[in-house]
């Protein structure tokens, strides 16, 4: 018993132990503790096997240190030591004890095993030493063990003492010592075991087998050791090969188009998406496209139509009965606390999207022959929630966002723009594939292995096999962590083909010019169209809200007028002229404030993805 606080631990032990010919078997014992606090007694309980038995028990504390009291209990004896206040800093216990049926007698030999050390210690031990005298007259004629023989770090005989050191001891950890030598006459104690079959045979076929899986088990831990160096230089290698990026030439600083007049649905899903796949971005991006191409329209509420089709409030994870909210396995899952730019309370203007005419949507109009598969399906949606033709903006994100059916139709419309895309022509995934199905397969071959291990190799008798399985569970975990974040490795052992280390520079550099205010006035496009393209792309890149602002500097009023965009654009215009002559950091929070597309509408549901 002790305080909170106080602590000990075990500095060292010795066991001395005289074997006399009858098969008494003589034990002094002393355990050196440390001691960091008050305590106030020490035990120690020496328990007998079966048909075994303790006699003579005897002990004392180093410089009387304490006053020992021996209890009886059913398998032998508690020693129980009380402890002066201030306890000392160290202190050795002291026992002698005489110890019945240590010795077995069989017909050809005589047998000694005695565990030096139990199990029941709860803190490991520093070192142990131990002597060990039998009743013999030459040391040729005894044979001897330790277990487990990996603790043992010095062994060896002199006459008929076997004198053997340990190192470190772990707690809850047994070690013991096995001799066998000529039998010698019994004194007829009922605790004397007596065996009249042979056994020598027998014993040295264990001992045998216990060196062999030794031996076994060191070659198998070297092994796993230089398996788990391989398991960690695999992903370098695989980088090295596969996933560096090759040298292309490229010495372009600014874009001011995007390479191959490409939809925006694929800008997005090559160089914010994942494997190809789009973000949520890419499709209000292929929504804004459709407008920009005349298919739809924006325009501002009316006043008679604020009431009816004016919904205040959509934000998506206000919805509990929403996939996206719910489902953050899903690509489409969005955490509104991790994005620090999402300000739901801004007041926030809304806007018609109108849909030009019905007629648009027959197979049979040429028009609509010129769009692919994943334009249609938008357009398709949105005649499915504007049945006469105009609907409001957040009313339209509000009802998106209500059930799943948005969820399946962006799962399968993902999966359009994938195929769209061809991303195999920019990125080449070999090295993916060969640590994917190489972490499965540590995977699967470290569980089996740590089954087989601790199943033919028990950690009491065999510790090694502990570190075995140690390096083996890190193995398994490395595994796991592999497959599970096979995402976040993707342009790690992957690279970009050349086409798409181009492909992906020139849309950067377009991104990085869309954004660069000084950039923009040197190269200013001509008409209000481009800047439509502009805000388009802007969108599919994530910085719509950046161009936006640099568009109300850089546009003039009237033109911005113009734009097919206007009810978007038009906030930005009105916050830019209210800041008079104030910094531009000054009217920084005025202008996100006054545009809550990108922010409320469009990167509130964004899904997993991003640039380097």
């Amino acid at each position: 018993m002790s305080s909170a606080s106080a602590k000990y631990s075990l500095e060292g032990a010795e066991t001395n132990i005289i074997v006399n010919p009858s098969g008494i078997t003589h034990v002094e014992e002393s355990v050196s503790y440390a001691f960091d606090g008050d305590y106030i007694n020490i035990h120690r309980e020496l328990k007998a096997l079966p048909r075994g038995s303790i006699r003579n028990v005897k002990g004392h504390c180093s410089d009387k240190a304490c006053k020992l009291r021996v209890e009886s209990i059913p398998e032998g004896y508690r020693l129980i030591g009380k402890l002066p206040d201030p306890t000392p800093e160290k202190l050795t216990l002291f026992l002698f004890y005489d110890y019945y049926g240590a010795v077995k007698f069989h017909r050809d030999v005589s047998e000694f095993s005695y565990k030096l050390w139990g199990a029941e210690w709860e803190k490991p031990l520093e070192s142990f030493k131990g002597n060990v005298m039998l009743p013999v007259k030459n040391e040729s004629e005894i044979r001897y063990w330790t277990h487990p023989v990996a603790y043992t770090q010095e062994v060896n005989i002199e006459n008929n003492v076997i004198s053997l050191r340990t190192g470190e001891i772990p707690s809850t950890q047994w070690y013991e010592v096995r001799a066998v030598f000529p039998r010698i006459a019994f004194s007829g104690f009922d605790s004397v075991k007596v065996n009249d079959a042979g056994e020598l045979e027998k014993i040295l076929t264990t001992e045998y087998v216990y060196q062999q899986k030794n031996l076994i088990l060191n070659s198998l831990y070297r092994k796993t050791f230089l398996f788990v160096l391989l398991v960690l230089a695999f992903p370098l290698i695989i980088y090295y090969i596969y996933g560096r990026e090759q040298k292309i030439d490229y010495e372009v600083i600014s874009e001011t188009e995007v390479p191959d007049n490409s939809k925006p649905a694929v800008v997005n899903a090559i160089v914010m998406g994942r494997m190809g796949i789009p973000t949520i971005d890419g499709f209000t991006a292929t929504v804004m496209d459709l407008v920009n191409r005349g298919y739809i329209s924006l325009r501002n509420l009316k006043p008679e139509e604020i009431g009816s089709l004016y919904t205040p409030e959509s934000d998506l994870y206000h919805n509990p009965e929403s996939d996206l909210y719910h489902n953050p396995e899903s690509d489409l899952y969005y955490n509104p606390e991790s994005d620090s730019s999402h300000t739901p309370e801004s007041g926030s203007r809304d806007f018609i999207v109108e849909l030009l005419n019905n007629e648009i949507y027959s197979e049979a109009e040429g028009s609509l022959s010129e769009l692919e598969d994943f334009e249609k399906d938008v357009l398709y949606l949105l005649k499915i929630h504007a049945p006469e033709r105009k609907i409001s903006w957040k009313k339209l994100e509000k009802e998106l966002q209500s059930g799943k059916s948005f969820y399946q139709f962006l799962t399968s419309w993902n999966k359009k723009v994938q195929a769209y895309t061809a991303f195999d022509n920019y990125f080449q995934f070999t090295g993916n594939v060969y640590m994917y199905w190489f972490a499965r397969t540590i995977l699967i071959a470290s569980i089996v292995y740590y089954i087989l291990i601790s199943g033919f190799f028990p950690t009491k008798a065999f510790p090694l096999a502990s570190k075995i399985n140690v390096m083996t569970s890190l193995i398994g975990i490395f595994g796991f962590v592999i497959i599970r974040c096979s995402g976040m490795f993707i342009k790690i052992f992957g690279h970009w083909t050349p086409e798409g280390s181009l492909y992906y520079k020139q849309c950067d550099n377009f991104k990085k010019y869309l954004t660069d205010l000084s950039a923009l006035k040197e190269h200013s496009p001509e008409s209000i169209e481009v800047w439509d393209s502009y805000l388009v792309y802007a969108i599919s890149l994530g910085i719509a809200k950046e161009l936006l602002q640099n568009m109300s500097l850089i546009v003039p009023s009237e033109q911005l007028r113009e734009s097919r965009f206007y009810p978007i654009s038009s906030s930005y215009s009105r916050s830019e002229r209210s800041c008079g002559n104030a910094s531009s950091s000054s009217c920084s929070g005025d202008i996100n404030r006054g545009y809550d597309l990108e922010e409320d509408n469009i990167e509130e549901d964004n899904i997993d993805g991003g640039s380097e």
